[in-house]
């Protein structure tokens, strides 16, 4: 018997129709509305593994700013299943990262339960970096803490980096986290005048605690609350402040929290959000 012809490769707009092709069982995925983006972005890319022309998996990976890539994206078509295409394939994205001057940390973020995933990510030599447990406010729900004055908002880009240094010595979430399910290490070249032009900084009045608050859209607009402390709910003013902005913001998204496993444990009231199963992080440094 002939062995299977296997090829890998990064996928263009022409590739659309294979894709779309795949038997992967996942019902509306949002990769066959954006890739058109996907396959033409200066920061994101797709490659698939074809088996005799036909695509057994895809995977792709998005690139930060400091050198960040994060692979994602992993689908199988149900009739390849079991044949080690996908670890093949990521392995093969790995190489080529690897070998980019210009990274210098390969990362994935997957659910703490996914074992077959996490098999994969350790085979190919990443390791753990921290866990998250990342939950949006209920829609229409005003979630309350401890009372207090609203935060002073910070405007100088010097001011929100001399906030932003603190991370290197007290962090409970042990990452950044740059987007809704982009968690990243904090280095000082992750973090972009732009990036910190798009963000709004609130102090608290004791000056030993402070939030990040950017937008980012996920289907829908959710208010990313980027705190790195685990009293969300003791910290006089923390959700005074919080509710205070999204009330004035024109989008009016969702408050979105990410919370290490003792911030979880802290939420007095769990029914307030959205709660769906956490993330795992893996990575490692190169280059």
């Amino acid at each position: 018997m002939n062995e299977p012809s296997v090829i890998f490769r990064q996928l263009t707009i022409n590739d659309y129709d294979l894709v779309k092709q795949m038997k992967t069982e996942m019902e509306d995925d949002y990769v066959l509305l954006i890739f058109p983006h996907l396959v033409q972005s200066e920061t994101q890319a797709l490659f698939g593994c074809f088996v005799n022309n036909r695509l057994a998996s895809i995977a792709g990976y998005t690139l930060f700013p400091g050198g960040y890539a994060m692979l994602g994206r992993l689908r199988s078509d149900r009739r390849f299943l079991k044949k080690g295409h996908a670890t093949t394939l990521l392995a093969y994205m790995m190489d080529i990262l690897m070998r980019d001057p210009n990274v210098h940390w390969i990362g994935a973020n997957t659910n703490i339960h996914n074992g077959s995933a996490i098999r994969v990510l350790e085979k190919l030599g990443l390791d753990k970096f921290t866990s998250l447990y990342s939950f949006p406010v209920k829609s229409n729900t005003v979630v309350k803490g401890t009372d207090g004055d609203i935060w002073t908002k910070i405007t100088s880009i010097t001011d929100k980096r001399a906030l932003l240094k603190r991370l290197k010595q007290e962090n409970a979430l042990k990452v950044y986290p740059f987007e809704c399910y982009y968690p990243l290490p904090y280095t000082d070249a992750l973090i972009t005048n732009e990036e910190l032009e798009q963000s709004t900084f609130y102090l608290n009045p004791t000056n030993n605690r402070f939030l990040v608050i950017k937008n980012d859209q996920k289907r829908e607009w959710f208010a990313q609350i980027k705190y790195f402390w685990n009293d969300h709910f003791d910290q006089p003013g923390f959700w005074n402040t919080v509710n205070h902005h999204v009330k004035n913001d024109p989008l009016m998204p969702r408050p979105w929290l990410d919370f290490s496993k003792e911030g979880l444990a802290n939420i007095p009231n769990i029914k307030l959000f959205d709660v769906s199963d956490g993330w795992v992080l893996y990575g490692k440094w190169i280059n």
